[in-house]
């Protein structure tokens, strides 16, 4: 089977959609099929055929970067004459539709979230210039209109899916392929003296207790609710150290509200980690949080899939896609908005060793067995072969 994923594939780099792009074409590759991916010049994705250009920055003007993007994805299109052309972007999408007469190829349209329930949360959450509501209401409608022309979408969450039905998307072309981890790259990791060496770096002792964020520092992340419960963890137990890694918007604001609460001394932001070391920062915690904000889709999110790979136990929120976590007894599902509820969580975790390790281990075996990058390319390659058939 030929595969053109019409997306530019970086390096992960602590982006979910980085991530999952260059994670699916590696595996997908692995199982035997000719998979092109675009790629910027520092980019390889083993066992796909690579094909790059220069990153953005590197022009002068950004519409000649747009005018050299168009060309090297139709000139992608030529070389490959791909069965089935997969992307999760829209612009790509309505593209799509052209190419996939001209080449007689299916096009497979992969949702990760939803325009209209972004729109509704910011205009919420922060209000919305016209401009902007304006865009953001196209791209709502071709969203829907490639969704509808595609051969297929993929949903990354139940709950999209029954969006999309409800907005006119025929059942039978939508399947919920949730996101995944990389099993073998995040692990529980045994190595003390690598890890001590970690803590040493930032001045904590071995004793030290460990409540471990890894994400982009964005709005919907909720990072500002575990900023705000720190000092009512740090009242039950005082060795506490609050690591927040990654970059983002809104990391200013964050070290901001650490000062303001009073709990900068025990709050450290790494900034980015390399994809590769992350799995030491999380074997380096005793707890690990997700407490995203409430959104309409659901969530698929790769850090609670590493956090439980890596066999620590969670404390995440009580929202669309995160079920799995009461289900299999992985962690503790919370309203982050309620203090005593989020701090009381990360407490009880803490105190309780073995509730830890059990919580850990019982995630480490459900993220093997279900959630892998693998069985998510296994699952993907199904829909592709079903389209073609």
């Amino acid at each position: 089977m030929k595969i053109y994923i019409m997306d530019t594939i970086e390096l992960p780099k602590g982006c979910g959609g980085a991530t999952h792009k260059w994670e699916l074409a590696r595996n997908i590759s692995k199982m035997g099929h000719e998979v092109h991916v675009m790629t910027y010049e520092d980019t390889k994705v083993e066992g796909a055929v690579t094909h790059t250009m220069k990153a953005r920055e590197k022009y002068r003007f950004d519409f000649l970067f747009k005018i050299t993007h168009l060309v090297s994805i139709l000139r992608v299109i030529m070389v490959s004459n791909p069965d089935i052309i997969y992307t999760r972007n829209v612009s790509f999408a309505l593209l799509g539709l052209l190419i996939k007469r001209i080449k007689n190829a299916k096009l497979v349209l992969e949702l990760n979230g939803l325009y209209s329930i972004h729109r509704k949360f910011e205009i919420r959450m922060f209000g919305m210039g016209i401009f902007k509501r304006i865009r953001m209401a196209i791209m709502d409608y071709l969203e829907i209109f490639t969704a509808k022309k595609s051969d297929a979408v993929i949903a990354v969450t139940q709950r999209i899916k029954e969006i999309l039905i409800k907005r006119g998307i025929d059942e039978s072309k939508v399947t919920v392929i949730p996101n995944g981890a990389n099993v073998n790259l995040f692990r529980p990791i045994n190595d003390v003296i690598a890890i001590n060496k970690l803590r040493n770096k930032y001045g904590i002792n071995k004793n030290t207790r460990v409540v471990m964020f890894v994400g982009h520092l964005t709005y919907w992340q909720g990072v500002e609710y575990l900023i705000q419960i720190a000092p009512l963890v740090l009242k039950a137990v005082p060795d506490t150290m609050f690591f927040i890694v990654g970059e983002g918007e809104l990391k200013k604001d964050f070290i901001t509200l650490a000062k303001k609460v009073g709990v900068l001394d025990k709050c450290i932001f790494t900034g980015k980690v390399p994809y590769e070391e992350v799995p030491l920062y999380i074997n380096m915690a005793d707890v690990c949080v997700v407490p995203k904000r409430v959104l309409g889709f659901g969530y698929s999110p790769l850090k609670l899939y590493e956090y439980m790979a890596c066999g620590k136990p969670v404390v995440a929120t009580e929202t669309a896609g995160f079920e799995i976590v009461r289900q299999y007894n992985t962690g503790i599902l919370v309203n982050p908005e309620n203090p005593e509820e989020f701090s009381n969580a990360i407490v009880k975790l803490l105190l309780n060793e073995k509730l830890r390790e059990q919580m850990g281990a019982r995630g480490r075996k459900l993220i093997v067995s279900e959630y892998s990058w693998e069985s998510a390319a296994k699952k993907t390659i199904e829909v592709f072969r079903t389209l073609l058939e």
